[in-house]
């Protein structure tokens, strides 16, 4: 078992171009969204592009990722109660728009038949065929096959079989599917394993299901589950999945990769092993080494929480640039709200990190009252920050204002700092002498669990209101 992502990368689907392997994984509520990255070795892998822009604000759960004969690449996805599609001709872009394929169930899965039609997996053991080009469905849902019972003696979520994925080795389908929900308990989600040798069945299950899970809810990745199997080209067959890693559920679900052997009988094996522990960088930041105080400039590395923007945000030659929409100016009337629980719905560029402990710093410059900041956060409504305004220094806990003094500066440096799930913020008049804010907050029950949603903590910048505002000098480091 190898980590080969940290930070929430939830989801996996690779596939193998030549020597060239590629990956996506859900992105959620952040934008842009549907990171692609390249590896050689299925281990070390570099971030490329994003596939799509914008949605709408709608979330993007799920995605199967390949290339097809025509030579175009398509990724299918989940979002909004119905299931998407989106094309290129190029790995780099650009993508298509997302189409709706008015299908419901989650989690869609391309498979193409003995005669070349394609269809789609989808949740609940179902198929729905689709037209020639891939981008509408042509028939109605049926039932493919049906998921067994889980035994009662297991500790899981639910019964939800999910993520249906099919690859073809040899004379079998092998479909692999997720089941036991994705959080909750430990021992929650695992992969399931069926094969035949028609697509249309029948179908058995293998004798040693499940081929991956949680069986101990002390392992060090819990909830292991929603698997994606690759060849390598050299008679190897290897499985991504994700996991939470133990005690830091707030991280979201990092990568793990682990090696397939196909026993005697035809089923796959995968060992449950020791972990060799690899340092790997966050999905996001292109395989930048953060060492102390490294600088965080590229826009890949950035993401956009979903939400109404009361900001604009641009990132010129590392400096973020955030200015009132006068849209948003207009509808307010001028009024910025000064409830003491706000809702963080301003779109926060937030960096994707699963080191437990680390810090973020930048140099903030407000000009007309724009109240800019620090933040560490699981959703709109759960986010904890320090931000200024050039009158006050503020602090805020899952949501709510905690702390308050007056600070009558246009342009300091703010720090955030977490120690596993420690938070607390420091601040500096010349980027020198620091002094830390006597608040600490605990991020520990900041998590899925709590709040629903599988998302994760993840740190950045905020913007709000009036004016303007620029952060430079961002630096992140693992400490």
């Amino acid at each position: 078992m190898i980590k080969i992502l940290d930070g929430d990368c939830p989801d996996p689907a690779v596939f193998r171009e030549g020597d060239t392997f590629y990956l996506t994984y859900s992105s959620g509520p952040y934008y842009p969204g549907l990171p692609i990255c390249s590896s050689t070795d299925l281990v070390n892998w570099k971030m490329e592009t994003y596939a799509v822009k914008d949605f709408e604000g709608k979330e993007i759960w799920a995605p199967d990722f390949f290339k097809y004969k025509d030579n175009k690449y398509y990724i299918y996805f989940s979002g909004a109660g119905t299931n998407w599609v989106i094309w290129s001709e190029h790995i780099q872009g650009p993508w298509s728009e997302p189409i709706d394929l008015k299908v419901g169930y989650i989690d869609p899965g391309h498979v193409t038949d003995e005669e070349g039609k394609r269809y789609l997996l989808l949740s609940g053991g179902h198929i729905v065929p689709l037209a020639a080009d891939g981008l509408s469905v042509c028939g109605p849902v049926k039932k493919l096959l049906d998921p067994p019972a889980l035994p009662e003696e297991l500790d899981f979520e639910g019964e939800f079989p999910e993520a249906p994925n099919v690859i073809r080795i040899g004379r079998y389908y092998y479909l692999s599917y997720a089941d036991g929900g994705t959080s909750g308990p430990a021992t929650s989600h695992m992969i399931m394993l069926a094969r035949a040798n028609d697509l249309w069945g029948p179908w058995e299950f293998a004798p040693s299901n499940p081929l991956i899970c949680t069986r101990d809810r002390l392992e060090k990745w819990i909830c292991k589950g929603h698997g994606h199997f690759v060849e390598d080209g050299n008679g190897g067959l290897w499985v991504i999945y994700h996991a939470y890693e133990n005690g830091y559920m707030n991280r979201g679900r990092k990568l793990l990769l682990s090696p397939v052997e196909i026993t005697e009988d035809g089923w796959f094996q995968v060992a449950d092993g020791s972990e060799r522990e690899l340092r790997m960088p966050v999905p996001c930041a292109e395989n930048a080494e953060r060492g102390a105080g490294t600088a965080v400039c590229s826009p890949l590395a950035w993401q956009r929480l979903r939400g109404k923007r009361w900001t604009d945000f641009a990132m010129e030659e590392g400096c973020m640039i955030w200015r009132e929409r006068a849209a948003e100016r207009d509808l307010r009337g001028g009024q910025i709200p000064t409830d003491a629980r706000i809702s963080c719905q301003c779109g926060p560029a937030l960096l994707n990190t699963g080191d437990h402990s680390y810090e973020l710093e930048a140099r903030i410059h407000v000009e007309g009252g724009m109240e800019t900041g620090l933040l560490a956060i699981y959703n709109e409504e759960i986010y904890n920050a320090a931000s200024v305004d050039g009158k006050e220094l503020k602090v805020y806990r899952l949501g709510r204002l905690l702390y308050r003094r007056e600070f009558p500066e246009e342009m300091c440096w703010l720090r955030l700092r977490v120690r596993r799930h420690y938070l607390d913020f420091s601040f500096s008049r010349d980027g020198l002498a620091w002094e830390k804010v006597k608040v600490t907050i605990d991020l520990e029950p900041q998590n899925t669990n709590a709040y629903d949603g599988f998302l994760s903590v993840r740190p950045g910048v905020f913007a709000r209101g009036g004016g303007q505002a620029s952060v430079s000098e961002i630096k992140y480091r693992k400490v």
